[in-house]
């Protein structure tokens, strides 16, 4: 039998209690047993609880406010009252004859819950359909850094370096969801090298006559890039 509480969990069977976070609690013996006692009857006297515990033996109520001391610092709540010569569990008790796969109470068991739900998120990112190869982007960066021979305004410069930037970092990462990192390693490597070079965060500021020679490294790259046998097999 299991009883579910706002503030804990029990199992009689296996003889534990979990707090509401499924962390298991050492409450064992006689406070245990008490606790498993109010659970089935809600509420009980000094006599009733003793007689539960061992009718031989003469449970004062000393003892009883020891158990109901000990389960109330344990779980870290007052789930016991005493009133009126009376022991009454505080609050609503769920009972259920087995506890259900998404809810269970001891660490082990919760820490297998939490792997299936990693493998979960795995598969269904594996499920995630993978971005297709296009030549498009590459063509017209291409294009944009040819057109740096001519006179243009401070601003198109700043649009460029976004441009490069991006259009770098989306095809290093097609490399590298395809897996073609290591049979690629020269293109990979060098979309990396231009993203850092054109990147418009932290600007590298070169004469006008090197970023013309580095415009064109860079728009004959991506066409060489595309066009790449072993990219379009």
């Amino acid at each position: 039998m299991i009883y579910k509480h706002q503030h804990f969990s029990l199992s009689k069977e296996r003889g534990i209690v979990c707090d509401e976070n499924n962390k298991e609690l050492r409450l064992t013996g006689n406070a245990f047993r008490v606790l498993v006692f109010l659970c089935e009857k809600l509420n009980a006297n000094i006599t009733e609880i003793g007689d539960h515990l061992d009718w031989a033996k003469n449970y004062d109520e000393n003892h009883i406010r020891q158990y109901r001391y000990k389960i109330n610092t344990v779980i870290g709540y007052d789930v016991i009252k005493y009133k009126n010569a009376i022991y009454s569990l505080i609050g609503d008790i769920e009972k259920c004859e087995r506890i259900n796969e998404n809810n269970r109470i001891t660490d082990l068991l919760h820490s297998d819950s939490i792997e299936l739900e990693k493998n979960s998120q795995k598969n269904s990112m594996s499920k995630v359909e993978k971005i297709k190869f296009n030549k498009t982007p590459a063509i017209i960066v291409s294009i944009l850094l040819l057109l740096t021979f001519f006179s243009l305004p401070y601003g198109y410069y700043n649009f460029l370096r976004i441009a490069v930037t991006g259009v770098s970092v989306f095809y290093a990462y097609y490399l590298h969801q395809q897996n073609l990192v290591e049979k690629m390693n020269f293109w990979f490597w060098g979309l990396i090298a231009i993203a850092i070079l054109f990147n418009p965060l932290f600007p590298i500021y070169l004469d006008k006559a090197t970023w013309g020679v580095l415009d064109i490294i860079a728009a004959v790259f991506f066409v060489g890039f595309v066009y790449d046998k072993k990219l379009n097999k």
